[in-house]
């Protein structure tokens, strides 16, 4: 018996410890639609490629085990706020996209199927997803940080089930050496 890919699913890197918990405090202030959303910054699902297309679990599985094995833990840090153009979506870039972008062209070439998605693959970790704001807010929203360096070490599927729940339904260490 394997994953259930029938419902949309997601591939991210997790964020560890103690930027998981300031994540997790801006968004308990900022947006009630993202207070049991997991603190990740989304590889495939939400830009670049979309949600996992593919039926097969044990096939998908052994393409995700195989980019992990050729993935290093990723030492990053946040850089500032983004706003989506056009919408009330606010989001905390990388400060270096290039291992996220790496991780993305790994997995668009890994063989697994994915559903179109109309955005350009855009590392970040969301912020505030809902809602008009005054100008003070916004301006507040862009001042936000999330200071200092960390190791993402983790590779996740998320997957959202028919209450609109998220939850992590699997996950495997980033085991590449670094070059």
């Amino acid at each position: 018996m394997g994953l259930d890919l029938q419902n949309p699913t997601y591939v991210c890197l997790e964020i560890p410890e103690p930027q998981r918990s300031a994540i997790r405090r801006l968004r308990d202030e900022l947006c009630e639609r993202l207070v049991a959303f997991p603190v990740e910054i989304t590889i495939a699902g939400s830009s670049g490629l979309g949600a996992i297309a593919s039926a097969d679990w044990a096939t998908v599985e052994n393409r995700l085990i195989a980019v992990c094995s050729h993935t290093p833990p990723i030492v990053t840090r946040f850089g500032g706020v983004v706003r989506f153009p056009g919408t009330d979506t606010f989001v905390l870039s990388v400060g270096d996209p290039t291992p996220f972008i790496d991780v993305h062209e790994a997995l668009k070439h890994s063989g697994i199927a994915f559903e179109p998605n109309l955005y350009p693959f855009f590392p970040h970790c969301s912020l505030r997803m809902s809602g008009p704001l005054s100008p003070v807010d916004i301006a507040r929203i862009f001042s936000l940080r999330v200071e200092g360096e960390f190791e993402i070490s983790t590779m996740s599927l998320q997957a959202r089930d028919a209450s609109g729940t998220v939850s992590r339904v699997w996950s495997h260490a980033l085991t590449g050496r670094s070059v």
